[in-house]
């Protein structure tokens, strides 16, 4: 597994480690890397070989994961339908710890879409995780580094022990602490549901809402 340490600038990234991140990502394979939450598994979001390889690492069926992305622009431009209330929290609560759940008319893998058609959308808040759409030129996958059903892997030594040969490529900033990963809200439906509590309190997003 070829580990990558990104530096603390705003460019965490070196030339020969761009080109290293998106040549792992061109050809398919999966990458392991740090977000405001937990540690990621990042593929191709527009390749349906590329997400099935990731699903077979996460021994996941019939379950979506969700896609990241590189700024709130670019989640106005993929998403389809967004009303202006719900324009008005993404706005408010990222880059951040949410993941907003709506329709989607972009090319995204087919395994990522359910079946009322909607795609989760994660911006997360740290400096790291939204340069890796923006270099690769595209959505990549965002999902907990971990077999379903087990705890996600917080280090190098945790993610070696769940995939010692089966990661191609790790940004690794060292152990992070844990957390209850992102919330989930659907807005593709009035009212908008709250499908999973995280770092970001229900209390805080109904206090918004109403």
């Amino acid at each position: 597994m070829k580990i990558i340490n990104p530096s603390g600038e705003a460019q965490p990234f070196s030339a020969k480690d761009s080109t290293e991140i998106s040549n792992s990502l061109r050809e398919g394979q999966v990458i392991v890397y740090p977000t405001d939450t937990l540690y990621g598994l990042g593929v191709d979001a527009t390749s349906t070989e590329a997400v099935d390889t990731l699903y077979s690492l996460k021994s996941r069926e019939n379950s979506p994961v969700s896609v990241l992305l590189s700024s709130n622009h670019q989640l106005f431009e993929l998403a389809t339908d967004l009303s202006s209330k719900a324009m008005e929290l993404i706005t408010a609560f990222l880059p951040g710890a949410l993941t907003i759940i709506c329709r989607s008319d972009y090319g995204f893998a087919p395994q990522l879409i359910s079946q009322m058609g909607t795609v989760g959308f994660r911006v997360p808040g740290d400096k790291i995780s939204c340069k890796i759409p923006e270099l690769f030129g595209k959505p990549i996958t965002t999902s907990s580094v971990n077999p379903a059903g087990m705890i996600p892997a917080s280090s190098r030594s945790e993610v070696e022990a769940y995939y010692a040969n089966q990661i191609n490529l790790m940004i690794d900033i060292g152990p992070i602490n844990p957390s209850r990963g992102s919330t989930v809200i659907d807005v593709s439906s009035s009212p908008f549901k709250i499908l999973r509590e995280g770092e970001i309190s229900r209390q805080a997003l109904q206090d918004f809402l109403n």
